[in-house]
């Protein structure tokens, strides 16, 4: 499969930092790339072009090639970012796409579900190696999250705006009860909309159903446990308020393609 003519931006890396303690990187001569990083949870700051600025929940930096740079957590909250590594002929477009300049490198997106779901996926796809198809995969999706960034970057209006705010404050429910269950009742009451209501504005937002989208946020819990303890799996799946084994392990398949076992055998020593 040939890729090249579709890989005019491609990531080199990309990653997920959860809670990152003492994360602290410094580059005095900048990186090659186009770094991007959107803070999830958590605050922390980037020191460009001589200034520093705060970074927090919702935001995100855009580092443009060559740029010596420092950033970090805070010490008191540590951040939880995405963050991805853009190379190819289309970077200069995508900075001014994203109109992030040296001296304004800040954007405020909130905590777009649908921006993890692109972020979740890269990471998936880059996991398998570097395929031309996996590359490929992960370059498509690297081109709808500069979309979606500068649509969200530039949005006026404000209906949308207070959709949008509902929706954060629904996925931020989701991930203070990863370790139960919910509804979509509840959620709906959460915002203060009909479920009907409700249901609809979170998947044309997010692309999942809320249900779904909870289910993956536990999902990607799951993977973190997976990664970093020697966690039973049943014991996983009630941390995450999943009685069932067998369920977890189906819908873990599911969404990674491989079980829970196979999961922690790939990445871990």
């Amino acid at each position: 499969m040939n890729a090249a003519p579709l890989l005019e931006l491609s990531p080199s890396d990309v990653g997920l930092y959860p809670h990152a303690r003492w994360h602290h990187r410094e580059r005095p001569d900048g990186s090659p790339e186009l770094i991007f990083l959107w803070c999830f949870q958590g605050e922390g700051w980037l020191t460009l072009a001589g200034e520093t600025f705060p970074i927090h929940p919702g935001q995100a930096a855009v580092i443009p090639p060559g740029a010596p740079h420092v950033y970090g957590a805070d010490h008191a909250s540590p951040w939880t970012i995405y963050w991805v590594h853009a190379v190819g002929p289309k970077i200069s477009e995508v900075q001014r796409l994203l109109g992030a300049r040296l001296r304004q490198p800040i954007l405020t997106l909130g905590q777009d579900p649908g921006l993890a779901s692109l972020f979740e996926q890269m990471l998936s796809l880059l996991e398998r190696g570097y395929s031309a198809q996996n590359l490929l995969g992960a370059s498509l999706c690297l081109a709808q999250v500069v979309a979606r960034v500068a649509l969200s970057s530039n949005r006026q209006n404000e209906a949308a705006e207070s959709a949008e705010e509902r929706i954060e404050n629904v996925v931020s429910l989701m991930l203070d009860s990863l370790d139960r269950s919910v509804c979509v009742d509840e959620l709906a009451r959460h915002c203060k909309l009909s479920p009907s209501h409700f249901a609809a504005l979170f998947k044309k937002r997010t692309g999942f159903s809320a249900i779904d989208f909870f289910l993956r946020l536990k999902m990607q819990r799951a993977c973190r446990l997976l990664e970093t303890s020697t966690i039973p799996i049943k014991a996983i799946a009630v941390r995450l308020g999943i009685d069932d084994p067998l369920y977890f392990s189906r819908s873990f398949h599911r969404i990674y393609g491989c079980s829970p076992t196979e999961y922690r055998q790939q990445h871990t020593g």
